[in-house]
């Protein structure tokens, strides 16, 4: 090959790597939040707390994003099939990033009560359906993708998606204690974007009204909404026949701290528009989304009826289709990004 086509593949290479590489200016990671059981003194236990690593990239922006996962760390991390996920692409774009591990899981699993993880032996077939990459319904021996889906639909990234769930507890008191830490962190951090996903939705509404640092919230799908105690919404109907809470009563002061912040709420695809008799039972977990949505909607109109900045974002009626629960980890994710940048920019979170 002649040394002028060497130099210049060289330099090609070269060149891809630079526009591909980004400077990491500090990075680390440590416990927050927590407390001591016990007398050091006869015995004591340090428990209750959080994990959160960071990175800071060169010249960062001003506000710091904060992930908050449901499942799994890997939420916010690399894909299923093995792309930058929301940590990289927004380091990528100058935002210090935040990953947690809330109280009571993975890498904070020491906590002050006792727990216990019973193995659901459909496990695979429920999330499946539930996180909507398809149906796969009893009786059937493959799962069915839904047409369009964003999903990676290998092998490999089926399986990581299948090994990825951490036991959830979802009791009033460990989303007070999770909350508790995860106010103290922002204390510590200071101002930053909360960015919340599924059974964390609740933890970012309920944070936000134990700190003033919440500078915004993002909270992709999530599973409950408040409302103030003399004005919650009435129950909505699911397809089942029974009567679900819109969302959560809480104090009129505390849901007045959610109008200081803009607030963005998105969905997915593959959610029912209205009640359809074809989803109960194993497939009853998407009208469940449908009454989230709803849930989503009221809240929504309930903070911007109290003078706040909140919008609903159903990502099929804005042209972007085929997300699961997981639109963050989806093919489409650098689109979904844009997405989080956009509504960052033109709240003026972006600044350097």
């Amino acid at each position: 090959m002649p040394a002028r086509i060497v130099l210049l593949l060289i330099l090609a290479v070269a060149t891809a790597t630079a526009q591909s590489a980004f400077v990491i200016r500090e990075q680390g990671a440590r416990p927050f939040g927590g407390r001591v059981m016990g007398d050091p003194a006869t015995g004591s236990l340090h428990c209750d707390h959080g994990y959160v690593e960071w990175q800071i990239p060169d010249n960062p922006r001003r506000v710091p994003l904060v992930m908050v996962h449901a499942s799994s760390a890997k939420t916010w991390d690399t894909t299923f099939d093995g792309r930058e996920g929301f940590r990289h692409i927004f380091l990528r774009r100058g935002f210090p990033v935040y990953l947690t591990d809330l109280p009571r899981t993975g890498r904070a699993g020491q906590g002050c009560a006792p727990t216990s993880y019973t193995p659901q032996p459909n496990n695979d077939q429920v999330w499946f359906t539930n996180w909507r990459l398809g149906l796969w319904l009893p009786g059937d021996q493959t799962p069915d993708f839904y047409p369009g889906v964003q999903f990676p639909q290998s092998p490999r990234a089926l399986n990581e998606f299948f090994r990825i769930q951490y036991p959830e507890f979802n009791t009033p008191e460990n989303e007070a204690v999770e909350t508790d830490a995860l106010a103290m962190l922002l204390d510590e951090i200071g101002p930053s974007v909360l960015l919340t996903h599924s059974s964390t939705g609740i933890r970012g509404w309920l944070t936000a009204t134990k700190t003033s640092n919440v500078a915004a919230i993002v909270s992709y799908e999530p599973g409950d909404a408040v409302f103030p105690e003399s004005e919650m919404p009435p129950p909505i109907a699911r397809v089942d026949g029974m009567t679900l809470p819109p969302g959560r009563p809480i104090p009129m002061a505390d849901f007045l701290k959610l109008t200081r912040m803009p607030i963005q709420i998105v969905w997915g695809d593959y959610i029912p528009a209205a009640m359809d008799k074809v989803n109960t039972g194993p497939r009853l977990s998407l009208d469940n989304r449908r009454v989230n949505v709803l849930r989503a909607k009221l809240m929504v109109e309930a903070i911007n009826r109290h003078g706040g900045d909140a919008v609903n974002v159903l990502l099929p009626e804005i042209g972007i289709r085929g997300n699961t629960h997981f639109p963050m980890l989806d093919l489409n994710n650098v689109q979904i990004a844009d997405l989080l940048s956009r509504f960052l920019a033109d709240k003026r979170l972006d600044r350097r």
